[in-house]
């Protein structure tokens, strides 16, 4: 078993370990109380292979425990999943909390003379956590660091260090228009409350590409193409070490070419760290990309919180900083964050803050916490690497899900469209962001089946329905299409009869023109015929006539004949 595998197995063991002892197990406690003091007072109290039999113990005593209880009801309605909650979970909801911060604040309630008894923090927060907190930031041995050049103020919350960031940012340094409210390029996509910070502050939010929507990677091309065009003097919002809300991040030379953008366009980068060491599980490997803009002299606001590191969500202790060039410039800038802070608080509050310079400022407790945040990075990346497994190789889910095993930090994406997150949640009771990220801290194995089986039901029933969909889409075109055929060949065959009754009265106008021509013409021949009849009577007339009249004259000739020879005669 490599490094990075054993890690995540002890986080695991540890998850299981406070459910049990949540549930009363005797020896799951101890086993918390002797890891806890192991790491935070004595690390070589125990060694490697006794405390790895220790919490095999607890880890056996929990199983042992989990398959004694009944089998769940088959029919029962889907237990909820809600992956919107922030922070390490157990398998009871509650936030994680390492065995150092279990430590810290075990002494701390011990000891009466407690952070809880003493005067209310000044306006710019306890000295203590923000140097040792900006020390993680910038580094031991950085220049600004040693010198004592970083400015930096207490916050509450994370979102409360972004408000009073840009607010201080709508003022210093100046924008380019003066009296026109100063511009804020948010990466798409950007959590709402992040974006109101923003505009709350005076701020113009704009956005730039960030997400690739196909690919789940960065769109690399898009984030340059948009900052070329912002307008210079403007402030750029950048998650370090694991975006928010999706888990994806910028490698390293693409962080440096972008530090390179930023510089020639003028751009004031505010970056922020919300899970510093849980991304690679090296504080000082996630804190690079910052490290390397003020070695170049960039005008860096950073934003850093301890709450997924620590488990101190309650509390919630972040840090504005700023890396200046000089005492005066660092006086300058004190005074400004501190007039920021004051719209937002009189005093912040000291018990988280104490916790983080307690662990961090602890020669002991500070490699055994840096072992913690390896080990919870060590589950983070064995989640993903678990549920890329399932949809990719077990499920055969459709689509690449090669983003989820990229992503860094508490957070990734499943890129599902709102409709697929609403389906996952009615019908599996699966809940994540609307924009389809979700946070990876209360998953463990059984629950990253529920997930994927979740995931590649809603993703398969999306399927189904867009070819349900394109199937009846082709249905109605090809009823379209029959009924427009049906439509031509009825008109095709209303013009066939058009032509055909047209053919047939043509030829019965014919035959009757026909008819009509042979009546003329036998009525014709017949009026002919009666004249020539006419005029054959006429002749026979006139011949009988004639030959009357010959006779006639034939007879009155013989008649003078005789007269005459009687009348010789006598």
């Amino acid at each position: 078993m490599d490094a990075d595998t054993a890690n995540s197995a002890a986080m695991d063991t540890i998850l299981q370990a406070t459910k049990a002892a949540g549930k009363g197990n005797v020896i799951a406690g101890n086993a918390l109380a002797n890891l806890s003091t192991a790491a935070g007072m004595d690390l070589e109290g125990l060694e490697s292979g006794e405390r790895a039999g220790l919490l095999m113990e607890v880890l056996q005593q929990n199983q042992t425990q989990t398959q004694s209880q009944p089998p769940s009801d088959p029919d029962a309605p889907y237990p909820k999943l809600d992956l919107t909650l922030q922070g390490f979970r157990e398998d009871n909801g509650r936030i994680f909390i390492p065995p150092t911060v279990r430590y810290v604040e075990k002494t701390m309630r011990a000891d009466k003379e407690s952070v809880l008894a003493r005067d209310a923090l000044p306006i710019q927060g306890d000295e203590q956590f923000f140097k040792e907190g900006t020390r993680l930031i910038y580094g031991a041995e950085s220049t600004v660091w040693k010198r004592g050049l970083v400015s930096a103020v207490q916050a509450h919350t994370i979102t409360g260090a972004l408000r009073i960031a840009a607010s201080f940012l709508s003022r210093f340094p100046p924008g380019p228009i003066p009296g026109a409210p100063k511009a804020v390029y948010c990466p798409t996509p950007t959590t709402p409350e992040d974006e109101l910070a923003m505009k709350e502050s005076g701020l113009d939010v704009r956005r730039f590409r960030f997400l690739d929507q196909e690919s789940g990677a960065v769109d690399w091309a898009g984030i340059r193409e948009d900052l070329q065009e912002a307008t210079p003097r403007s402030v750029v919002l950048l998650y370090v070490s694991g975006t928010v809300p999706t888990g994806v991040e910028i490698n390293a030379s693409q962080w440096r070419i972008l530090t390179t953008l930023l510089a020639e366009r003028q751009l004031v980068p505010l970056c922020v760290l919300p899970f510093q060491g849980l991304s690679s599980g090296d504080v000082d490997r996630d804190a690079q990309p910052v490290k390397f803009m003020v070695h170049e002299g960039l005008p860096v606001v950073v934003v850093q919180s301890f709450d997924a590191g620590m488990g101190i969500y309650a509390d919630s202790p972040s840090i504005i900083s700023v890396a200046t060039q000089s005492t005066e410039t660092k006086d300058r800038v004190d005074s400004q964050l501190r007039a920021a802070a004051r719209a937002y608080h009189s005093h912040p509050a000291p018990w988280g803050a104490h916790i983080v310079w307690s662990i961090l400022s602890d020669s002991k407790l500070y490699p055994a916490w840096m072992n913690e945040i390896k080990a919870m990075s060590g589950r983070l990346r064995s989640v993903r690497e678990k549920l890329y497994d399932v949809l990719t190789n077990k499920l055969k889910t459709p689509g690449s899900w090669l983003h989820i095993k990229r992503s860094s930090g508490m957070l990734c994406t499943a890129l599902l469209p709102p409709s697929q997150v609403s389906s996952l949640a009615q019908s599996r009771n699966i809940h994540l962001n609307m924009d389809g990220s979700f946070s990876l801290g209360a998953l463990n194995a059984p629950r990253i089946e529920v997930l994927a089986k979740g995931i590649d039901y809603v993703v398969r029933q999306s399927i189904r329905e867009q070819e349900e969909a394109q199937a009846q889409a082709i249905a109605m075109e090809l009823a379209l299409a029959a009924a427009r055929e049906q439509a031509a060949k009825e008109e095709a065959e209303a013009a066939e009869r058009a032509a055909r009754d047209a053919e047939e009265k043509a030829r019965e106008e014919d035959t009757l023109l026909m008819e009509a021509s042979i009546a003329d013409a036998m009525e014709m021949q017949r009026r002919e015929e009666e004249e020539e009849k006419r005029r054959e009577e006429e002749r026979r007339e006139m011949d009988e006539a004639i030959r009357k009249a010959a006779e006639r004259a034939d007879m009155q000739r013989r008649a003078e004949e005789i007269l005459a020879s009687i009348g010789a005669m006598n």
